[in-house]
């Protein structure tokens, strides 16, 4: 979410001292004074939440600018899972469960996990919570629904919605909104015309929700369904990830691992800080050689404008 402060020109790249990555980052604020978010994991992937005014690094042309002032800028994960539960899943139920668990426990204990089925409609099994007891629970509670159809899309517009009713809330606190859909290839049905689901997606895309996606075959000769045409765009208008895959069992091994994905994102977007720095002497305009980092070594550091990935 956008701080209400207007946009100026991106920086092509910043460079982070000392570290062996560029960093691309849009920056906000007057020409002279502006904002960033910076996050910092040390080699075990630890959170550094201890970033001070002192530590941070930052020139224009060779000369330092201010740091006038460094402050949490918590961004946290807020996942939301969404699976086909319609009449063809009864093969992959066990996969489902194992990979769901897996995934779960990659997760830092405080990420808020959301579970809905999608047959005979997307409604939640679990409501938002960091409860793993209850998740699990909800995890191994859904069942297949006999003669239904999943709702894939019909899950992915009102995701959508739910984000757009979240960032438009009078208390709204930015969070990175994920949503996972495990689906078979069975054919789905849907509530939903075209330009609703191209609102959704430009929803998404605007809000920088992640989407990923993956596809299970349970029977042979399955082919693609519509969930692969709206999944594969939903992915990457987003920049998550789809993934189709030949038989279930892979799931079991193939969510947890993006579970560890999304545990990096939460664990640098929850602990960043926001900088607030001062061009050096009359500097203005268009940034001009601009090296962004920390004194300190070893470190992993992100750097972007809005705090998002």
């Amino acid at each position: 979410m956008r701080t209400g402060r207007r946009f100026v020109r991106p920086i092509p790249a910043v460079l982070a001292i000392g570290l062996l990555a560029v960093w691309s980052v849009v920056v906000f604020g007057q020409p002279a004074q502006f904002q960033f978010a910076l996050a910092a994991l040390d080699g075990s992937g630890t959170p550094v939440t201890d970033i001070t005014i002192g530590d941070v690094i930052y020139t224009e042309k060779g000369q330092k600018g201010t740091i006038q002032k460094v402050e949490p800028f918590p961004i946290p994960v807020k996942l939301t899972i969404a699976v086909d539960n319609g009449s063809d899943s009864s093969d992959a139920l066990s996969h489902y469960r194992s990979g769901l668990a897996g995934l779960v426990q990659a997760l830092p204990a405080d990420v808020e996990i959301t579970l809905i089925s999608t047959s005979p409609q997307p409604r939640r099994v679990v409501r938002r919570t960091s409860n793993r007891q209850e998740i699990l629970r909800g995890i191994n509670g859904f069942a297949p629904e006999r003669d239904e159809r999943p709702r894939f899309t019909d899950a992915l517009v009102e995701f959508a919605q739910e984000v757009e009713k979240d960032l438009r809330a009078k208390d709204a606190k930015p969070y990175i909104p994920v949503l996972l859909l495990v689906s078979t290839t069975a054919n789905e049905q849907t509530s939903y015309e075209v330009p609703e689901i191209e609102k959704a997606l430009k929803t998404l895309g605007a809000r920088r929700a992640k989407v990923y996606v993956a596809i299970t075959s349970t029977k042979v000769g399955d082919v693609a369904a519509v969930a692969d045409i709206i999944g594969i765009p939903a992915t990457k208008v987003t920049g998550g990830k789809y993934e189709a895959l030949a038989v279930s069992s892979r799931l079991a091994t193939l969510l947890p691992e993006w579970g560890k994905e999304f545990a990096v994102w939460h664990k640098r977007h929850n602990n960043q800080v926001r900088v607030t720095v001062q061009r050096p002497g009359d500097l203005t305009g268009p940034f001009q050689e601009l090296q962004v980092g920390l004194s300190r070594q070893d470190l992993v550091v992100s750097v972007s404008g809005d705090g998002m990935p």
